[in-house]
């Protein structure tokens, strides 16, 4: 199914899912959380891991979109707060990886536990999909 060729079947697709988009590229934060909020979903939008910790004391999403590349700040004091939140209550979040870069970033990936993983640029179904999966 191409979803978002075929929008008229896509509305409403992600009714009632929670998404939390962690990227310091504005466009690209902006772009996923406009098509995510026309396919029905609930989106909150971070800039920064330090902004997406914030958001999770008082949010807790479905799934997690997320670039892996920070500048000054590290993807893994976010994954180990949701590794805590798991182990406290036992609420797994899943993550979907975006980057830019495929140098070194393979890498660091191999550490990373994530449920999907998008090298940017990437096919808009395919993320949705990797979303509704």
């Amino acid at each position: 199914m191409n979803l978002i060729n075929d929008f008229r079947l896509a509305v409403r697709l992600l009714k009632g899912v929670q998404v939390l988009v962690v990227d310091n590229e504005r466009d690209s934060r902006d772009l996923y959380a406009i098509l995510l909020k026309d396919l029905g979903a609930n989106v909150i939008t971070a800039g920064s891991v330090k902004k997406a910790l914030e958001i999770l004391s008082w949010f807790t999403p479905n799934v997690i979109v997320c670039e892996i590349r920070f500048l000054g700040e590290s993807i893994y004091t976010l994954l180990n707060t949701l590794n805590a939140m798991k182990a406290d209550n036992g609420n797994h979040i899943p993550i979907i990886v975006t980057s830019t870069s495929t140098t070194g970033t393979h890498d660091q990936i191999l550490d990373v536990e994530f449920e999907g993983y998008l090298l940017k640029p990437f096919h808009l179904d395919k993320f949705v999909s990797m979303i509704v999966n």
